[in-house]
């Protein structure tokens, strides 16, 4: 298949009678698309067969027809509903996941910032320019050093994740019926559920909103304001500084620009919070 971004060896094939991807993965793959069986959600994809052999751990699932959200695009409001309503389901079971997917923890935070951003960066720095990696440098080194962002994720409660939620993931339908479809499961995750609301939405925004709706729809009550609001500024803080490096690479040097600019005002608003 052409497109995306990942590594991972995907091929398009008929399969009884049908049209699949087969798909080298991970098990943390293989095992959220065996959780999401029983869900009977349109926007999770349908797993048909799974295994492993010498070469690793490998999927077989329909072949979804669709357009991909842009790379910095705003995903609809019906995947933000169903992460809501997935994110419901298991808040507060995250230990029947923990042997098999990783955590956002403070180890991880402190990777993200120490190494796999500094990294990103480096690799773009000639594209993104001296100013630019020199400012993005400063936000990481600002990230790690302040004890209480890199810790705050352990005071926030988990779930299931996505955990690499934004426009190249997310299938569009070409028509006006059917709903957007959630892809490439590879990096599930445990994690507070902002942080798959915060790849591509502001905290005050219609895809937020709809995150709280259908999580609202699974509890009968929505999710704790106070919480939500924090955890969303710490991951968005995160997430664009940890990230801008990798779209740059992927984008434009205007889009790194953009990350940085919003990860800076997240850091001011997680700070100010934390105050309150």
């Amino acid at each position: 298949m052409t497109g995306g971004v990942s590594g991972s060896w995907v091929v398009r094939a008929p399969w009884s009678g049908r049209e699949v991807v087969v798909k080298r993965t991970t098990r943390s793959e293989q095992v959220v698309l065996r959780l999401f069986a029983d869900l009977h959600e349109p926007s999770l994809p349908e797993l048909l067969a799974s295994g492993a052999d010498e070469a690793g751990p490998w999927v077989v699932m329909p072949y979804y027809d669709g357009v991909s959200v842009d790379i910095m695009g705003e995903l609809p409001v019906a995947a933000h509903c169903c992460m809501g309503r997935l994110h419901a389901r298991f808040a507060g079971r995250t230990t029947e996941l923990a042997d098999d997917l990783e955590a956002i923890d403070s180890e991880l935070v402190r990777r993200a910032l120490t190494e796999f951003g500094p990294d990103q960066l480096e690799r773009a720095r000639e594209a993104i320019g001296e100013a630019l990696y020199a400012r993005a440098s400063c936000l990481l080194a600002d990230l790690a050093h302040d004890v209480d962002f890199c810790i705050a994720v352990e005071n926030f409660s988990s779930t299931l994740l996505h955990g690499d939620l934004y426009g190249l993931n997310v299938l569009q339908p070409h028509g006006p019926d059917g709903s957007p479809m959630i892809l490439d499961w590879n990096a599930a995750r445990i994690g507070p559920p902002m942080f798959d609301v915060a790849m591509t939405s502001a905290y005050d925004s219609p895809g937020r909103r709809a995150h709280d709706q259908g999580w609202a729809k699974i509890t009968g009550a929505p999710p704790d304001a106070g919480e939500n609001e924090l955890a969303h500024a710490w991951s968005t803080a995160l997430i664009n500084a940890m990230y801008a490096g990798t779209v740059a690479i992927r984008s434009t040097p205007q889009d790194c620009d953009l990350m940085i600019t919003t990860a800076e005002a997240a850091l001011q608003t997680f700070r100010r919070l934390r105050c309150q």
